[in-house]
This record gives structure tokens, C-alpha cells and sequence, in this order.
């Protein structure tokens, strides 16, 4: 299908005509989306030499299908990288109690004041051995698996409600 919009430019000379037009082409690939097209905008003039094209200019359009997956995987990406900040302040907070890191330090009392909301429904669950200082802190590792579990919950909830249907052949 193509649609082709008209203007006359009406400065041009009556020898030359100068007509400008946008084309709208519906995609023909192999599988295309069902509302995919391609704009293509050509500005010709003609003249005694013939129809010369000036200009030519081709324009993608996702179709709406493409866009609303392009949403959902971004939402996705969204997800993964919030739950994955709390996941690498999670195993940090391990290593650094495993390895009886000084809470004098200030990067040691930044990881612990940050992760601690994040671990503290898990603490208590299994006990936590300490020799000189280390500690293994199971709450962490639990912590790590279980918003682990949440995020890929999550990423897959919103691909089921949000993600366009797949087409039937």
C-alpha cells in the first residue's frame, strides 16, 4: 500500500515543477509485523531534462508490536539491575564478614549500613560461626538466592502480562 502526500512548491518557475511527496510502504519481509512500515520521503523535480529525484530519505516505523516489547524488556533490564546492586551488596557484606573485615573502615560500615535492610529478614534462620572475628553470615547467602528468585519472579510477571502475544501462523 502506498499513500503519497502532494506539495506543490510555489515559488518554482513554470518550466520546472517541483513536487515533494511522502510514500508509506508497507514492510513486505519475510515475517513482518502486522502495522510495520517503512516512510520513505523523495522530493523530485521536473523539468525539460526530465523527472530528476532530489532527494530521497527512507524511515524505519517499529511496528506497535515491537515497541511494546522493546517496553517490556527494558522493564526487565530495570529489574535485573536493581535486584543485582542488592545482590553484589549482599555477597560484599559476605566476603567482608567472612573475612573479618575492621568496621573501622568506612567502606566496611557503607557496604554494612546499605545491605543491612536487605538481610535482615533472613537473619536468624540459621546460626552464624565466627572464629577470630569472621563470621559466616548464612542471612546473606539466603538473601542472595532469594532476591534472586524475586527478580527472575518479577521479570517473568511483566513479560507475561505486558509482552505482545506471539503471532499464530
Amino acid at each position: 500500500m502506498t499513500e503519497r502526500e502532494y506539495h506543490r512548491d510555489p515559488d518554482a518557475q513554470s518550466a520546472t515543477r517541483k513536487d515533494v511527496y511522502v510514500e508509506r510502504q508497507v514492510d513486505t519481509t519475510d515475517t513482518p509485523p502486522e502495522d510495520a512500515a517503512r516512510d520513505i520521503y523523495r522530493e523530485r523535480t521536473s523539468g525539460p531534462a526530465g523527472e530528476q529525484v532530489v532527494r530521497s530519505e527512507h524511515v524505519s516505523v517499529p511496528s506497535n508490536t515491537a515497541r511494546r516489547a522493546a517496553d517490556v524488556a527494558r522493564a526487565k533490564q530495570i529489574i535485573y539491575f536493581l535486584f543485582g546492586v542488592i545482590e553484589v551488596l549482599l555477597a560484599m557484606r559476605f566476603i567482608l564478614l567472612a573475612l573479618g573485615a575492621s568496621q573501622a573502615s568506612g567502606f566496611v560500615r557503607l557496604v554494612y549500613g546499605l545491605s543491612r535492610p536487605f538481610v535482615l529478614p533472613f537473619q536468624g534462620i540459621f546460626g552464624e560461626p565466627a572464629l577470630d572475628g569472621a563470621v559466616l553470615e548464612w542471612a546473606s547467602l539466603v538473601g542472595i538466592v532469594v532476591y534472586a528468585l524475586v527478580a527472575y519472579g518479577l521479570a517473568r510477571l511483566i513479560e507475561l502480562i505486558y509482552a505482545p502475544a506471539p503471532r499464530t501462523g
